[in-house]
């Protein structure tokens, strides 16, 4: 049985394990291979687990077990992130977390929703309607660019 509800904070590990895993199974077809070790590697940044909870993250479990995560920031437009552990991919989870985070924009409020996607994730976004602009870079805290298309949705 699936379920999407808010993640708190016992879930953090199991969070930040499955951006891990995501970003090194994921994102090597679209960065080299240092780039995505940089960005694995990074630690959790200090206040991780006060981020996800202020924003209202949520969690998609399969049978009792989290799968994938994602939140948005309402006050900024902004859907910030979606990942799925990669041993589960394909399986319309991540499409369910994005309409779950939609739909919560939407009753914030917002018309329109922006976000920074990696290269790999860029098919995804667009067959839930977001359009992409031009190919930009982001400066991660660690120090390493990482190139990424930012793209828009009316909702």
């Amino acid at each position: 049985m699936t379920l999407i509800r808010k993640a708190d904070k016992c879930d953090v590990s199991r969070i930040w394990e499955i951006r891990t895993q995501a970003i090194l199974k994921t994102c090597v077809s679209h960065y080299s291979n240092e780039i995505v070790h940089s960005w694995a590697n990074s630690p959790m940044p200090n206040g991780f687990d006060e981020i996800l909870l202020s924003l209202g993250a949520i969690v998609l479990e399969e049978q009792e077990y989290i799968v994938g995560f994602g939140f948005v920031d309402t006050k900024n437009g902004s859907l910030e992130s979606i990942f799925v552990d990669p041993r589960f991919t394909g399986r319309g989870f991540g499409k369910k977390i994005a309409i779950n985070l939609i739909d919560k924009a939407k009753k914030s409020g917002l018309y329109n929703l922006r976000l920074s996607s990696s290269l790999n994730a860029i098919k995804f976004y667009e067959n839930i309607g977001f359009v992409a602009g031009e190919k930009t870079s982001w400066k991660h805290p660690s120090g390493f660019e990482l190139a990424c298309i930012p793209m828009t949705k009316v909702i």
